[in-house]
C-alpha cells in the first residue's frame, strides 16, 4: 500500500474516533454512546483487519513455513465468523486492531523516508498503538471515556481536541518531507 494511502487511512480512522468523542457530547447525537457495541460496522472493520492481517501473514510465512501458511486461508474466514457471533465490543476492538495495523504499516513504510523529526512521529505513533492495544484488550475503558464525554461536553471536546492535535503533530515529519 502506498505511504500516502496508509497515512490517509490512519488519519481518517483517528479523526473518526475524535469525531465520536466530539459528537457524543452533543444531545442530538446521543445515540453514539452505544457505538462501542456496534456490531455491523465493527464486523466490517474487523473483517477488513483480519483479511489484511491474513494476507500479510500468508506472505511472511509462505516461503519459510508452508505448513502454517496453508492454514491461514482457512483460519481467516473462520475467525471473521467467530468474531461476529462470539465477541462483544466488536466496534471498539476492530478500531483498535485496524489502528495497530495501520500504524505498523506506516512505521514500516516510514523507514525508507528521510524524516527530520522521526522521534515525534515515533512517539505519537507508539502512543496511538498502545491506545489501540487498550481498545482491543480492555474495550470498556473506551466505553467509560465515551460515557464521560457524553455526560460532560467540555471533556468530550478536550478528548477530541487532544486526539486531533496529536494526530496532526504525528504527521509533521511527513509534511516536512514533501515541503
Amino acid at each position: 500500500m502506498p505511504i500516502a494511502l496508509t497515512a490517509s487511512a490512519l488519519a481518517v480512522l483517528i479523526l473518526s474516533i475524535a469525531g465520536i468523542f466530539l459528537l457524543c457530547s452533543n444531545e442530538k447525537y446521543s445515540g453514539l454512546k452505544k457505538i462501542h457495541r456496534e456490531k455491523k460496522v465493527g464486523s466490517i472493520i474487523s473483517a477488513a483487519a483480519l483479511i489484511w492481517a491474513g494476507v500479510q501473514g500468508y506472505e511472511l510465512l509462505g516461503q519459510d513455513f508452508p505448513a502454517i501458511s496453508s492454514v491461514i486461508p482457512i483460519l481467516v474466514p473462520a475467525l471473521i465468523v467467530g468474531v461476529f457471533f462470539l465477541m462483544d465490543y466488536i466496534f471498539t476492538r476492530a478500531m483498535g486492531g485496524m489502528m495497530i495495523l495501520l500504524i505498523c504499516e506506516l512505521f514500516f513504510q516510514g523507514q525508507v523516508t528521510d524524516m527530520s523529526a522521526r522521534f515525534l512521529f515515533s512517539i505519537i505513533g507508539y502512543i496511538f498503538a498502545i491506545a489501540g492495544m487498550y481498545m482491543i484488550g480492555q474495550p470498556w475503558r473506551f466505553r467509560d471515556i465515551l460515557f464521560k464525554a457524553a455526560e460532560d461536553k467540555t471533556f468530550g471536546k478536550k478528548v477530541a481536541a487532544g486526539i486531533s492535535v496529536s494526530m496532526f503533530a504525528m504527521y509533521v515529519p511527513f509534511i516536512l518531507i514533501y515541503v
